[in-house]
Formats: structure tokens, sequence, C-alpha cells
């Protein structure tokens, strides 16, 4: 059941490990501005986040709710990462329930975010800067969070398979229902 003598691959070890750091960095971002936004304090320590706060408004805005939401929300995903390393360096058999269902969370949290941007209605307020060109908005946004949602994805099916029991393999779909 492991990959290569390890409970997880390490590509996923890493992801968990690195998107933590990156999670945590975005949280300080969004709970300090104005001081973390162009012009305030601390905006030397951020330029990349206020790269992506150039095409993603929201980003700038000091008193947006769906980016503090989701702030708060990273911090508990930033627990269940840390808490599935920890169970991995203790070789849990639940670490991998654990590094999918943060995973899964991760995976739904950006594609839902993702989703306030496509189509809006007529009269919303575009948040994607109509000031950006369309290169810089696919590079910065869409591929960016395309990213956060594509490699949770790709965690998750490696270890889909991993989550059933093998007694149920020969279990039909209509024998459970």
């Amino acid at each position: 059941m492991r990959a290569g003598g390890r409970l997880l691959p390490a590509w996923v070890e890493w992801w968990l490990a690195v998107s933590s750091i990156l999670c945590t960095i975005d949280i300080v971002y969004t709970m300090f501005r104005p001081h973390t936004n162009r012009g305030g304090f601390l905006e030397t320590i951020f330029e990349p986040w206020n790269i992506y706060a150039d095409v993603d408004i929201r980003y700038a805005e000091w008193d947006d709710l769906v980016t503090m939401a989701t702030g708060r929300v990273m911090i508990v995903e930033i627990i269940m990462n840390l808490a599935a390393l920890i169970l991995v360096r203790r070789e849990s058999r639940h670490a991998v329930l654990l590094t999918f269902t943060t995973s899964a969370f991760v995976f739904w949290k950006t594609f839902w975010y993702m989703v306030m941007y496509i189509r809006q209605p007529d009269g919303t307020r575009p948040y994607l800067n109509p000031n950006s060109n369309w290169i810089v908005q696919f590079v910065v946004f869409w591929v960016a969070d395309g990213l956060w949602c594509a490699i949770p994805l790709a965690v998750m099916i490696v270890l889909w398979n991993r989550l059933a029991r093998h007694e149920y393999e020969f279990v039909s779909t209509k024998d459970l229902a």
C-alpha cells in the first residue's frame, strides 16, 4: 500500500508542507491589510501577493469579506495539513484519510472561489481588474488558482484507491443499494 516504502508519495508530503507555508503567508497578507497592500509599510514583503491583488481586486481590498472568510478557512486547512504530516511521521493509518480530506477541502474551497469569477451576472461588480490584460489575468489568476485546484485533485486521485478496503473490491454497486 505504500508508495516506494512511504505512507504518502514524497510530492504529496511536500505539497502539504509548502501549501501550509503559502497559506500562512496568505492569511497574514489578508488579515493585515492595508499594511500589506501597495503603499503599506509591509508591501515589499508581500510583493507576490500584491501582484496577485493587482489582478484579483478582492485581495487588494482590506475589508473584503470573502477573502477574510477564506483566510479563516485556511487556518483549518493548515491545521489539517500539519496534522496529516505528523500522522505520516508517526506512520498512522489515518494519515491517508486526513490527507485526502484536507485535499478535498482545499479543492472545493478554491473551486468555489474561482467559480465566483465565471460569467458574473450583469450589474455585478467585476473583481478581475478590467485594466489588466487577459494574459496577465490568465497567468496570475486562472493558472495560479487552477494549480491550487489541480494539485489537491491529483492528491485525491492518487489516494482514492487506498481509501476503500480490499474486501469491497468485488462488491457491485447494485449490491450496495
